[in-house]
């Protein structure tokens, strides 16, 4: 059973300023606020031996469960997203290329004659490969939604490339596919290029037809997939779309928690995803309603970030073996303008849901954007008793 100490966690450097955290597969897709991939590992190595279990309830883009893997350690994921969830599940899957190049290859000689230039001109409307001329008109192509947000050259090519990757029958390269997909969205939009959250560019110029970018991005995305090493059956990390206040997990199974949670209502998750997300079926509004921290602009958002907050510890506690840790990195952001001490209102919630002893240090100086948050703080909590 381990067992920390105070000057041990506050003698590590938590900074990691001049750290690589772009390796493997940790850049495959844009995410808000992720989890720096060495403050993972330094948590999980400090808390757990191998074989280990480790759950971090709100997943994000996977970190935590890619650095359990790399380290010998079990892991499951879980996050309300399906965005995050695809990520994840992408992100920490090795795949060979061999699998995915063939589904490039038949992507490629099914639109290559549609969308790349030919003559100097652009013939989509002239040279349909075969089978693509007789497929049903798209709901996309007159959507007001899609056509806001997507020039029509753009939208067309979007379509007839999200059509072909969801036809990919082997489920984790037709994944990559999607990732791919999604991760060249924001730049086939209307979409301001200034910002991080998704805002219309009335004076947006003509946009780069998505398709080379798209083939480009599915061939890095399958190289860092082929680049993970081969983990072991049990050490696959599990990514599972959930709830962290309403756990499917039995009492006591857990070794170890190890989180980044939310940014209450600065991090407007929903919203930075929402062009990925109604290409993948879900609506940004509804998804943002059941986050924790959602709906950013309402006045009830800290009230309802700590109750669910509240219920993901309370959750942890009862999933965490005897002894067992959790391990949790948070800022405090200001909210209204006001600045939340979000470690504070963990310690009490922590207190409140069970946890004994707390262990800490302060990781200086990482402002985040416009959220004026000019330190976070490392929390190491400890289950006592059953």
């Amino acid at each position: 059973m381990r067992r920390i100490t105070q000057r041990a966690v506050s003698e590590l450097d938590w900074q990691f300023a001049d750290a690589d955290t772009r390796y493997l597969t940790h850049s495959i897709h844009r995410y808000s606020g992720k989890f720096i991939p060495q403050i993972a590992r330094t948590a999980i190595e400090l808390l757990t031996s191998d074989g280990a279990l480790i759950l971090d309830p709100y997943c994000g883009s996977g970190t935590t469960m890619l650095e359990a893997a790399l380290t010998g350690r079990r892991s499951i994921g879980i996050d309300l997203s399906p965005l995050a969830v695809l990520i994840s599940r992408v992100k920490t899957t090795p795949v060979g290329y061999s699998r995915t190049s063939s589904e490039i290859q038949r992507v490629r000689e099914r639109l290559a004659p549609v969308f790349e230039p030919q003559l100097g001109l652009w013939e989509s409307r002239c040279s349909q490969p075969e089978g693509l001329e007789d497929t049903e008109p798209d709901f996309r192509i007159s959507d007001p939604w899609y056509t806001k947000w997507f020039q029509a050259e753009a939208l067309e090519q979007l379509v007839a490339i999200y059509r072909e990757v969801v036809g990919i029958v082997d489920d984790d390269v037709r994944h990559i596919g999607l990732v791919a997909f999604s991760d060249i969205l924001r730049k086939s939009s209307n979409a301001h290029s200034g910002y991080p959250n998704v805002m219309f560019d009335r004076n947006r110029g003509p946009v780069q037809p998505p398709w080379s970018s798209f083939i480009a991005r599915f061939e890095e995305i399958a190289r860092l997939v082929e680049g993970l090493p081969g983990f072991a059956d049990s050490i696959q990390p599990i990514v599972l779309e959930g709830d962290a206040t309403s756990l499917n997990l039995d009492a006591g199974s857990i070794d170890a928690v190890i989180t980044h949670p939310p940014y209450i209502g600065s991090v407007p998750y929903a919203e930075y995803g929402s062009l990925s997300l109604k290409w993948l079926g879900c609506e940004p509004r509804d998804l943002d309603r059941r986050l924790t921290g959602g709906r950013r602009q309402t006045r009830d958002v800290v009230e309802r970030f700590r109750a669910g907050f509240a219920g993901m510890l309370v959750e942890s506690h009862r999933v965490l073996r005897k002894g067992g840790h959790l391990f949790m990195l948070v800022g405090s952001p200001t909210v209204s303008g006001k600045r939340i001490d979000l470690a504070e209102m963990s310690k009490e919630l922590a207190d409140a849901a069970g946890f004994g002893t707390v262990i800490s240090a302060v990781r200086e100086g990482m402002n985040r954007r416009a959220n004026l948050m000019s330190q976070e703080d490392v929390l190491f909590f400890r289950k006592e008793s059953g």
